[in-house]
């Protein structure tokens, strides 16, 4: 059986992969809505990870702000991506089923710079063992 750190390492290596992924859509000219899917897969898989290194459940969701909330207690340097994450959610699901939801690239790269943004913050406050 795995242990908690160990998932949650898991978790930040899928967000590097889904990070990677984002990174190389925006240097080829991916589209933009596959790209924020990815940034939001990115986020929310880091957000996971910090809460399973605290043996914090979770639901089954998509919802980051939701997520932060919940992490927040627990890493409140958290605090800074209140708002930030807002728009995220709708790149899990909405923005891959409705044509009427379109990314801008400006949109996007600001996405970009919030995962990493957070990506780095939780490589701050994370034990060694939880980093890929």
């Amino acid at each position: 059986m795995k242990s908690n750190l160990d998932f949650a390492r898991g978790l930040a290596l899928k967000a590097e992969d889904d990070l990677v992924t984002a990174e190389i859509g925006i240097e080829h000219g991916a589209p933009l809505e596959t790209v924020c899917f990815h940034l939001q897969q990115a986020a929310e898989k880091l957000l996971k990870a910090a809460l399973v290194t605290r043996n914090a459940d979770f639901p089954f969701t998509h919802d980051l702000e939701g997520l932060l909330k919940l992490a927040a207690p627990e890493f409140p340097a958290l605090a800074v991506f209140e708002g930030r994450l807002a728009g995220f959610s709708t790149y899990a699901v909405d923005m891959r089923y409705d044509a009427a939801i379109r990314a801008s690239r400006e949109e996007t790269l600001a996405g970009r710079e919030t995962v990493k943004e957070l990506r780095a913050l939780l490589h701050k406050l994370l034990p060694p063992e939880a980093l890929p």
